[in-house]
């Protein structure tokens, strides 16, 4: 039996994570620079709730939505594992280049077996993501057309990825242009980045919810 939702207005939902996410951006971001260290380090606790984040979106999908939903759909928890997987850098630890760099296949020094290993793995990855894009594209864009929360709870996530991926060592990313940015700024911008990387499992969190809501027939 799927639980009982409580009534409560969606966008209001939307609008109070994100003014958490922006809250605890600002916290982080006037702390002294050993505490943000120590936050933002790899592995640390920030990683760690972005990880624990995927992994209670996937309980979400097996607890709120029917099985027959869960196993038609079964690339939405399939990607949130590899998701979490990526905050608790399991993509690198377990290969000796990382699963999604080139040089895991194409450079010296990788185990035959181990690029065999992980090129099906990455060809797994890509045929889930092939297998999601085919079959649901259509009803997100229509669902953003006729403002259904779920699938605008889903843009957003969606659009924190690509932000978060764009600023994620930007410093870094802009020196062949002969652009240098200050040290005070590229410490903000980890912190928008490390922080606002929470808001993804958040958002999707929010959409599952909302979904499974909408499929239950309640007002919100």
């Amino acid at each position: 039996m799927r639980p009982a939702f409580p009534s409560f207005r969606a966008d209001a939902l939307i609008a109070a994570a994100l003014l958490l996410i922006f809250a605890r951006m600002l916290g982080v971001a006037l702390l002294s620079e050993p505490s943000q260290a120590v936050l933002l380090m790899e592995g640390g606790m920030i990683e760690s709730a972005s990880a624990l984040g995927y992994g209670v979106c996937i309980a979400l999908l097996f607890w709120l939505w029917p099985a027959g939903m869960v196993r038609r759909r079964f690339y939405f928890p399939v990607l949130l594992a590899v998701f979490a997987a990526r905050e608790l850098d399991l993509d690198k630890i377990p290969f000796t280049k990382g699963l999604f760099k080139s040089s895991q296949y194409l450079g010296d020094g990788v185990p035959l077996t181990e690029v065999i290993v992980s090129g099906l793995l990455l060809a797994a990855i890509i045929a889930t993501v092939l297998m999601l894009l085919l079959r649901e594209t259509g009803p997100f864009l229509s669902g953003l057309r006729s403002r259904d929360r779920a699938s605008i709870a889903t843009a957003a996530g969606i659009a924190f990825i690509f932000f978060y991926k764009a600023i994620d060592g930007l410093a870094r990313k802009l020196e062949p242009f002969g652009i240098r940015i200050s040290d005070a700024l590229n410490r903000n911008l980890s912190v928008i980045e490390e922080v606002g990387e929470l808001g993804i499992p958040v958002m999707f969190a929010i959409a599952i919810i909302l979904a499974a809501q909408k499929y239950a027939g309640a007002q919100f």
